[in-house]
């Protein structure tokens, strides 16, 4: 909660506070120095409980209008801050691989002159087609990412239901059959601000399949105990050597998606074996609240 939050909700608690107490000071007190001494008795009484009814009913009215509009603003600044988050999230997976690919084509070009200088055509020639295919790699990775954004942000038909038309996609366009093994009852124990997140995060797994993995089919698999939800993407490529001190964000966008799990209260862990696959397991740890700020800390662990 931010400090001007704090601030307000301070406010409100003083005046939820103070202002049923002066109100009643004032009601006794005009009704022990006037109505009294110019009604009868039954008349002051009745008197007394409409003007409590309607005293009442006016400052909750009040209070709850108030607390309604700091709500609104609180969830609009909320949704802010996470749509510029996306968007630096966004601007880091186009830098890992656009820019490198970009990078890569500029080499090329330089190579090209080279070859062009030296009258070498079937060498200007090979290296033109890897210009052509670099070029089209990275608007294929454009488009993939604008529309794994688009589909990201929507969610408007549930969590589970776009990732199965997000997984068929990824199955028309690379001809890698995946297996969704959804928790029971397409359940959803976590917000949509998390489970935006998650999609994104697998997002990033099926393009890691997509342009290293050289995999034959991939399994996404959600467990769930009274503490915590696992989703578990799987695949079986071919796998990468692992050293505890190696950063593999660089290639694997590990280092944006462990982000995007902390930012919904969970991790990320990678494990993969050369000729075995890569496994990358999402852990959120639930308190018993459906939403963001039901998601709490976790840990994590990867099966092989």
């Amino acid at each position: 909660m931010e400090f001007d939050d704090r601030r307000r909700y301070r406010r409100l608690k003083i005046l939820t506070t103070v202002g049923p107490t002066l109100f009643v000071a004032v009601a006794e007190t005009f009704r022990f120095y006037y109505l009294r001494l110019v009604l009868p008795p039954a008349s002051v009484s009745l008197v007394a409980v409409a003007v409590t009814l309607v005293g009442a009913a006016g400052f909750s009215t009040y209070v709850f209008d108030l607390v309604e509009k700091m709500e609104t603003e609180r969830r609009e600044y909320k949704d802010a801050m996470l749509a510029l988050q996306e968007r630096e999230h966004l601007a880091r997976e186009m830098h890992d691989g656009l820019a490198q690919n970009l990078a890569a084509i500029n080499l090329n070009v330089h190579r090209a002159r080279k070859l062009m200088e030296s009258d070498d055509v079937e060498g200007l020639q090979d290296e033109l087609d890897r210009i052509q295919n670099a070029v089209n790699l990275s608007y294929s990775e454009v488009r993939q990412s604008l529309y794994d954004l688009r589909a990201s942000q929507g969610l408007a038909e549930g969590f589970w239901p776009t990732l199965r038309t997000q997984v068929k996609d990824f199955q028309v366009s690379t001809g890698i059959p995946v297996t969704v093994e959804a928790l029971p009852d397409d359940q959803e124990p976590w917000s949509t601000v998390a489970a935006v997140q998650i999609l994104r995060i697998i997002q990033e797994c099926l393009g890691n399949v997509r342009k290293h993995a050289q995999a034959r089919r991939v399994l996404i698999r959600a467990t769930q105990s009274d503490h915590e939800t696992q989703l578990m993407v799987q695949d079986d490529g071919k796998g990468f050597v692992q050293h505890p001190s190696e950063d593999f964000g660089h290639h694997f966008g590990l280092s944006i998606m462990q982000e995007r799990a902390a930012s919904v209260g969970g991790t990320v862990v990678i494990e993969s074996t050369p000729g075995s696959g890569t496994t990358v397991t999402i852990t959120l740890a639930l308190d018993g609240q459906r939403g963001g700020d039901g998601i709490g800390k976790s840990k994590s662990h990867v099966s092989g």
